[in-house]
């Protein structure tokens, strides 16, 4: 059996940066538009939403940190570039969609980021763009972790348990958007978001295991 590389300089900073960055771009974000932002009466704020509450505060930062680690503790694989990119792209224009559909749909159930039909506050925009970036960002840490954890001719059991624990991390966020389905405005959007990185993931495979077996 190979030896365990090396563990690399910010094993653990860097992992604990990305979930840090993504709780700051996020939950924190989206307090302070709550706090100092205009509010309209009667439409339901951010704690109003499991997803917002929990999700965006622990599921989400830690889901990020724990595939950052992941990532950085095992090597480079093939056609990694190809995986992360094109699980990137279909991840952030899924992610996109779901926002447009949103936005554009007719009759939707209003919070205080989508006051009324074809309205994104300025909370609203900016959770828009996040959403994008987040998906694509995630799908593009998925694939390559799960690129090289499947490539790799020795898997550290602290990568395969950190990939592990950022399925549950993601799962346990899909639960919780799934019981703000009744009172969020998703619809069609909340699909969208949940679809995002397994649609990625199972194109970029596709892909990949091409370029492999062209390769051998």
């Amino acid at each position: 059996m190979a030896a365990s590389p090396a563990p690399r300089p910010g094993a653990s900073t860097v992992p604990v940066a990305a979930a840090l960055l993504v709780l700051a771009a996020n939950f924190l974000a989206l307090c302070l538009f709550w706090t100092f932002g205009r509010r309209v009466p009667g439409l339901p704020g951010p704690f109003a939403f499991a997803s917002v509450t929990w999700g965006d505060s622990l599921a989400l930062p830690a889901m990020t940190g724990l595939l950052t680690y992941a990532v950085r503790a095992l090597p480079p694989a093939r056609a990694d570039r190809a995986f992360a990119v094109t699980s990137a792209v279909l991840a952030g224009a899924a992610g996109a969609t779901s926002q447009a559909l949103w936005l554009t749909a007719d009759h939707p159930r209003t919070n205080w980021t989508l006051p009324r039909a074809h309205r994104f506050t300025a909370a609203g925009w900016y959770h828009a763009a996040f959403v994008t970036a987040f998906c694509a960002g995630l799908a593009a840490l998925l694939a390559l972790a799960l690129n090289r954890v499947i490539l790799a001719p020795h898997r550290p059991r602290r990568a395969v348990t950190a990939i592990g624990a950022a399925i549950v991390c993601g799962l346990a966020f899909a639960a919780l958007l799934a019981s703000d389905a009744g009172t969020t405005p998703t619809g069609a959007g909340l699909i969208g978001v949940l679809a995002a990185v397994p649609v990625a993931l199972l194109a970029a495979a596709v892909i990949v295991v091409r370029r492999v077996r062209g390769a051998d």
